[in-house]
């Protein structure tokens, strides 16, 4: 295999989806385009309405003594205000049976919007923390704040940790195999759109889902 040796300063000749794109996300992002799982970050507004917000930027790890999930958030969002007010939050997994609700979230986001039931979803309590979960979604993680870092001197980036302190699980899926599972819960992956670093050209990204045929077994 031969590489292509890519050094990081942004290129001149870049397309834009959007104006101010490179500045929001780094043009990396659209080169390496590596997929993110999809889910709904869910807080209590200060007014006690519900906050929905579909993001992908976040990774999870843990060992015997905690499970924990990493989010980046932008520090003028929503969803980080609210987290930073309440220190609780909920992570949920939704199917591609529930895209169109997805994005419905993002329509709706004024202080006043039950931002869940808007899009076409329902509220459900969580156990252990104060934060809705949302009812459709197969696998939510109810998450209370650790710690933040910025993702770098003068980001407005915030890597936000939480630990998850419980979670609920689709009884569908809970007693599945791996294969029959990813065929039932259908979670959705963020495919960035595709940035050519050679021409600059920029082909639209979409999502997607793991199919089980990816398993050997």
């Amino acid at each position: 295999m031969t590489k292509h040796e890519f050094g990081i300063e942004k290129p001149k000749n870049l397309q834009e989806e959007w104006p101010g794109q490179y500045e929001v996300f780094s043009w990396l992002e659209y080169v390496v385009n590596i997929p993110y799982p999809i889910f709904i970050i869910t807080t209590y507004k200060s007014n006690e309405k519900a906050n929905a917000n579909l993001w992908s930027w976040g990774c999870f790890a843990g060992e015997e003594n905690g499970f924990y999930s990493l989010v980046a958030l932008i520090n003028t969002n929503h969803t980080y205000e609210n987290i930073k007010r309440t220190k609780e939050w909920c992570i949920n997994f939704p199917s591609l049976d529930f895209k169109e609700e997805c994005f419905k979230t993002i329509e709706h986001n004024q202080i006043d919007d039950d931002e869940i039931e808007q899009a076409g979803f329902t509220e459900e309590s969580s156990v252990c923390v104060h934060a809705p979960r949302i009812k459709e979604c197969p696998i939510s993680l109810e998450c209370k704040f650790e710690w933040e870092k910025c993702l770098f001197k003068n980001s407005s980036q915030k890597i936000i940790c939480g630990k998850i302190v419980h979670f609920g699980v689709d009884e569908k899926v809970a007693n599945l195999d791996q294969k029959a599972r990813i065929e039932k819960l259908k979670i959705m992956y963020n495919f960035r759109s595709q940035l050519n670093p050679l021409t600059g050209e920029l082909t639209p990204g979409g999502v997607s889902i793991i199919d089980k045929s990816a398993f050997r077994n």
